[in-house]
């Protein structure tokens, strides 16, 4: 039944492929991100106990 509907010519379809790439470039910054976050997480240094800490 949806295949005998026609749709204008005029459809803004570039609307939607610019949107699309829009919202793929924001993906990939915010995969970025969490992947850089990761990374600092699992190399920073290991904080010692407070406790343990002598003063200069």
């Amino acid at each position: 039944m949806f295949a005998n509907k026609e749709f204008p010519a005029s459809a803004p379809v570039p609307a939607y492929r610019k949107e699309l790439e829009y919202l793929y470039a924001r993906r990939s910054v915010v995969d970025s991100l969490i992947e850089s976050l990761e990374d600092y997480d699992r190399f920073r240094a290991i904080r010692t106990d407070e406790g343990e800490l002598q003063t200069a």
